[in-house]
């Protein structure tokens, strides 16, 4: 098992060393391969071009043979302290599901600032659904034991992106002391999130660009800013214990994060400038920003569905789009609703810089 350390090291060489093509749509997501679409733009931002569309959409899966008869795979014990345990569905370990995404395996080690070792887990990622008749969702879990935190993720094999649109319906419930985030991730300074801590109150997101803290270990203020969730309309406050719509948006010096369609906040601070990869993750450490679960403590993450609209560092500048596909509808069917014929640049790109080393990098590192 890696550390997150360790990973993020060897993301920071590997995401600009991986020369395989973009990624074709996997069966989940029959959005991506309208024929017709040449490109797309998301909700919120008009400007931004994206070559890429991913749609992994769970409610569709109830008639498929591994959706029957689910049953909920029992908590991690303290003796489970390794994260060896296996995919609780082949669904998590085929081309259905896997080619883009997969479950985290790694630990990480107690320290002074994070007290509770953290160990990942196939275990805790699963389908669900609330009742007999409801539709699939997804679903990550954490739970607290004496000696570490057992936790949950999904990273993405594609570690390239450079800009996206990321975008999924979900809930949150449980103990104190968790941490529910969708964010991008090269290594902790190239970093954009937008979380929710179960210690907060019920309608507060956080949403933060990083690095969060100087060399010196004081906080910085414009990294990180409390967002409330809304419904659509702006008048009733929401719950993230409830159905709601969550968007990052990763621009050329931009982030923009948006809740069930409705723009909470921009943020110039610290917005990534290098090619990551996009990962989903439930976890706790007992630091000071998830907090310290109580031990007997447990959280879930429930999901719907998953949107992404993203480019590569591999796409070459210069790029034009001739038919471009909005991605507007999502709560009730995130597809592209509307196309244009208008030919326009793509000016999502990677820098100069990191399409001429990653040859070299590659060279070096694989």
């Amino acid at each position: 098992m890696q550390s997150r350390s360790s990973r993020g090291f060897l993301l920071s060489f590997l995401a600009l060393a991986n020369p395989e093509p973009c990624l074709a749509a996997p069966p989940l997501a029959p959005a991506s391969t309208t024929p017709e679409c040449s490109c797309y733009q998301a909700a919120g931002n008009k400007e931004a071009l994206f070559l890429n569309h991913s749609f992994y959409d769970f409610r569709s899966l109830g008639n498929e043979t591994f959706a029957s008869n689910l049953t909920t795979p029992p908590a991690i014990d303290e003796t489970q302290d390794r994260g060896i345990e296996p995919f609780t569905s082949l669904f998590f370990d085929t081309g259905f599901f896997g080619d883009y995404f997969t479950p985290a395996s790694w630990s990480n080690n107690a320290s002074e600032a994070a007290p509770v070792a953290m160990v990942n887990s196939h275990q805790n990622v699963y389908l669900a659904r609330d009742s007999p008749e409801s539709p699939l969702h997804l679903t990550l879990r954490t739970n607290r034991l004496p000696s570490f935190q057992s936790t949950s993720g999904l990273e993405t094999t594609e570690l390239a992106h450079m800009y996206a649109s990321i975008h999924i319906r979900a809930r949150v419930s449980g103990s104190p002391g968790a941490c529910a985030g969708m964010f991008t991730y090269l290594t902790d300074e190239q970093e954009s999130d937008i979380e929710i801590l179960t210690r907060d109150e019920r309608n507060t997101v956080r949403a933060t660009n990083q690095p969060g803290v100087d060399p010196n270990g004081k906080v910085i203020p414009e990294a990180s800013t409390a967002i409330t969730i809304t419904q659509p309309g702006g008048s009733d406050v929401g719950s993230w214990t409830e159905w709601n719509d969550y968007q990052l948006n990763w621009l050329p010096g931009r982030s923009e994060w948006l809740i069930n369609g409705i723009s909470k906040l921009n943020k110039t601070y610290g917005v990534p400038t290098q090619p990551s990869n996009i990962q989903i993750r439930l976890w706790s450490d007992g630091s000071q920003w998830p907090g310290n679960m109580t031990v007997g403590g447990l959280a879930t993450l429930d999901i719907e569905w998953i949107d992404l609209v993203y480019n590569t560092s591999r796409e070459a500048p210069g790029a034009t789009c001739e038919r471009v596909c909005t991605i507007d509808n999502f709560a009730r069917d995130p597809r592209p609703q509307t196309a244009s014929g208008t030919v326009r640049n793509i000016p999502m790109r990677a820098s100069v810089l990191a399409l001429v080393l990653w040859p070299l990098w590659a060279a070096i590192f694989l």
